[in-house]
């Protein structure tokens, strides 16, 4: 879906300026028990993100949660979620906010603004957090306390997905789009005590998403832009950081690497959902779970059971739904969420 209409979403933008909406009201108590949220993107512009959440011990599902508890919808293109203890943190991309909500109420309590185009948070102490901005050339610092600005880290370069290794953060510089001066095929490391750069590692054009396997070794996926038919997997030694493998696939626009529970099975979406394991290379783009007709658009694994969940976006416009397999990709449950389902967090 990014692939096919970036550029035009992105010359939208220009005319279009992001909704603004009042901060909510509580309308409605619910609890929430154990399972996943499933941020629904919704359609560009037309502010219709929603949030739902499956249980999986009772085989429930609750749709528009964050609108039927605080009787307001999400915003425009909801990006991403992060979680932190009971607080879940919603990122909303296009109206240009982050909400705080309890995650056991879903009730709302705090707003952070004044980004440019906010795309994933990252969590590193209780009174801080990154957040990624890809219209901007670096990294906005936040208190997840009380939802302020803390500072701003310059990377010189736009900032997508984020990785907390150690006392480091990782992020990749996947689109250069409104900072078309820079190279798109870095991932750039912070020193997170003392908010600066220090580290750039050339890797492929479009790098989009990263995992850490069970070595320590730090995988990313690149989807080389958009002219080619190929894509790449990125193998770095953290400690060196230095590149030191690079497996290049046939294939179309992949994204959303993650690994299984034991850190040794790459999984990421090349329109199939795909499997790599990390010491064969004979398994290289292994076909895990086949797409027939569906159009899957994000995955996640969840790290106690390994069940592995992915999304199916449909035609972009609809109702889309999520699949729910195990660890060998065998088709447990499915059930319906919002328009575009996207991120995922397990509570």
């Amino acid at each position: 879906m990014k692939k096919i209409n970036f550029a035009l979403l992105a010359l939208i933008a220009f005319g279009l300026a992001s909704c603004h909406q009042e901060d909510p009201v509580i309308t409605e108590d619910t609890t929430i028990g154990k399972g996943v949220f499933v941020l629904n993107e919704g359609t560009y512009t037309f502010a219709n993100s929603s949030l739902t959440f499956y249980n999986p011990e009772t085989d429930t599902v609750t749709n528009n949660l964050f609108y039927r508890v605080n009787g307001s919808p999400i915003g425009d293109v909801a990006q991403s979620l992060t979680l932190l203890g009971d607080k879940l943190f919603i990122v909303v991309n296009n109206s240009n906010y982050i909400y705080k909500v309890d995650a056991n109420t879903m009730k709302y309590e705090d707003k952070a603004e004044e980004f440019y185009s906010p795309r994933e948070m990252c969590i590193v102490a209780p009174n801080k957090a990154y957040v990624s901005d890809m219209m901007g050339t670096g990294l906005w610092i936040v208190n997840p306390q009380d939802m302020t600005h803390s500072g701003f880290v310059e990377t010189g370069k736009p900032t997508e997905s984020l990785l907390q290794i150690g006392s480091e953060l990782w992020t990749t510089n996947w689109s250069n789009y409104y900072q078309p001066q820079t190279a798109n095929n870095t991932v750039q490391v912070v020193d997170i005590q003392n908010d600066v750069k220090v580290s750039e590692i050339e890797v492929v054009a479009e790098p989009n998403s990263m995992v850490v396997d069970k070595d320590g070794m730090v995988w990313v996926l690149c989807d080389n832009g958009w002219e080619t038919t190929t894509f790449s997997l990125c193998k770095i030694n953290p400690m060196l950081k230095q590149v030191e493998k690079t497996y290049t696939f046939e294939g179309g626009y992949p994204s959303h690497l993650c690994i299984d529970k034991t850190g040794t099975r790459l999984f990421f979406i090349d329109y199939n959902v795909c499997s790599m394991n990390i010491n064969d290379e004979a398994s290289l783009n292994t076909c895990f779970i086949a797409a027939e007709g569906r159009s899957f658009y994000n995955m996640v694994v969840n790290p106690t059971t390994g069940d592995l969940y992915v999304t199916d976006a449909k035609n972009y416009v609809q109702n889309g739904q999520v699949y729910r397999y195990s660890s060998d990709g065998v088709l447990l449950k499915q059930f319906s969420a919002g328009i575009c389902p996207s991120a995922m967090v397990f509570n």
